[in-house]
């Protein structure tokens, strides 16, 4: 288990009251450092900076609404956002990253980091703006993990974000199953052909095959290896034939016995599971996905949620749970004023007006800060809270954000064949396996 991370334990949200430390940066200090910053901008040109990240509507509003605040307090100072859904934007930023055009203040994946990193020295390091760059209020163990690339500080997180188990507990209670009771993956197919059983209309598991294959796939192999599924320096498998095969058939294994909702009847709604009628019309009982994407809207069965743990292999090395950073933001390496840039990420990150009108658009704020605001004034959904909870005391280890794209895509793209029933799950992990051991050969160099 990542016991390092047991010590954010999201002290404010949970109700626990805790001060600052010593050195953290309290509301004056961070509106001195703006002041100080506006100040020596006074007399310089106007400055533009471009600023580029993915998410919904309240996402847009909110980020929109802290760019007109930084830009009021700093006139000469012009942010232009860039801004919509995720489809293509991944690729979007390794064309602009890769010609120098990318924004200057940028928005990318976690997981996505070794494909950026790839393409050259492409962010600044952060600590040479630590003058004007506040990180005090981090939880540090998690920037460690997550902020650093080859000893450098490339990047912050927007939040913390675990995986969550979302249940409406009326359809488990309506076909007489208790949730509580369901602790293995055994456990989990049995349910969920229980309730298909006692009412055709139903399915256990609301998930898309996208997410299937690319995040859940992952921590399923977290549990049965204990491991990340690739060694980062050596681009070996840390897995055997056996192990994923393993996966392979427990994903049959839901298809199979109508865990999981047919993939043509699912498939319109992939990476918008909420908009599923099933789901709407709770006839979808558990939905899988991070609590970053979890919004006001998403369900509307505030009386029955819960946050469930997560199904594991009796022999489970790991609980594979999710807890990532749900987004990293970073400055451009092509950034002509980095300390301008800076100085807004500061006052995103810090200053409580800012803190008070993001709320919890990137999932539960990454600093103690905006926990306690987000905590004082209800922000945050406390099933999401429960659930990062859960993720902090006994996340896994290993969150594959290390694996290279072309191997994830291998991957989803056997889960897509296992529920469209294209093959065995047998012959499906030959194929598999071949396909990885090319690619990983190839990538080796």
């Amino acid at each position: 288990m990542r016991k390092k991370y047991v010590a954010m334990m999201l002290a404010a949200i949970l109700g626990i009251s805790t001060a600052f430390a010593a050195g953290g940066c309290g509301q004056n200090d961070s509106e001195e450092k703006q002041g100080e910053q506006g100040n020596s901008e006074e007399n310089e040109e106007d400055i533009t900076l471009r600023f580029m990240w993915w998410g919904d509507d309240v996402r847009h509003e909110a980020t929109l609404a802290v760019i007109e605040q930084y830009e009021e307090a700093h006139p000469n100072v012009t942010i232009e956002a860039e801004y919509g859904g995720y489809d293509g934007y991944f690729e979007k930023l390794t064309t602009q990253l890769s010609g120098g055009t990318a924004a200057d203040i940028i928005q990318y994946n976690a997981n996505t980091v070794t494909d950026l990193m790839a393409i050259g020295d492409v962010f600044v390091n952060l600590e040479d703006y630590s003058d004007v760059l506040d990180t005090s209020g981090f939880n540090q163990d998690f920037v460690q993990n997550f902020s650093y690339y080859d000893g450098k500080m490339i990047a912050l997180p927007t939040g913390v974000n675990g995986g969550i188990w979302l249940a409406n507990t009326a359809l488990f209670d309506e076909v007489g199953i208790d949730p509580e009771s369901i602790v293995t993956w055994d456990d989990f197919i049995a349910a969920g052909k229980k309730m298909h059983e006692a009412n055709s209309s139903y399915y256990l598991f609301n998930i898309d095959i996208e997410t299937l294959g690319k995040e859940l796939l992952g921590s399923i192999m977290a549990q049965i290896t204990g491991e990340d599924m690739i060694d980062v320096d050596t681009y070996e498998m840390n897995f055997t034939k056996e192990d994923l095969l393993t996966a392979f058939t427990l994903i049959e294994e839901m298809y199979d016995n109508n865990v999981l909702e047919p993939a043509a009847d699912s498939a319109p709604y992939s990476l918008k599971i909420n908009t599923n009628p099933k789901w709407i019309n709770h006839e979808l009982a558990v939905a899988y996905g991070a609590t970053s994407n979890i919004y006001d809207g998403y369900y509307d069965f505030k009386d029955t949620a819960a946050a469930l743990d997560m199904p594991v292999f009796e022999d489970a090395k790991e609980t594979g749970i999710l807890y990532v950073p749900p987004q990293m933001m970073a400055i451009s390496s092509t950034c002509e004023h980095p300390e301008v840039a800076a100085d807004f990420l500061n006052y995103f990150f810090n200053d409580e007006t800012a803190l008070d009108t993001l709320k919890g658009c990137r999932s539960i704020p990454p600093t103690e800060k905006g926990q306690q605001i987000c905590e004082e004034k209800g922000y945050i959904d406390p099933v999401l809270v429960t659930a990062v909870e859960k993720a902090a005391e006994t996340g896994t280890a290993h969150q594959n954000i290390y694996t290279p794209t072309e191997v994830v895509e291998i991957l989803q793209d056997a889960t897509e064949k296992i529920a469209y029933d294209q093959g065995d799950a047998q012959s499906i992990t030959e194929e598999t396996m071949t396909l990885l051991e090319e690619t990983l050969n190839r990538l080796k160099g």
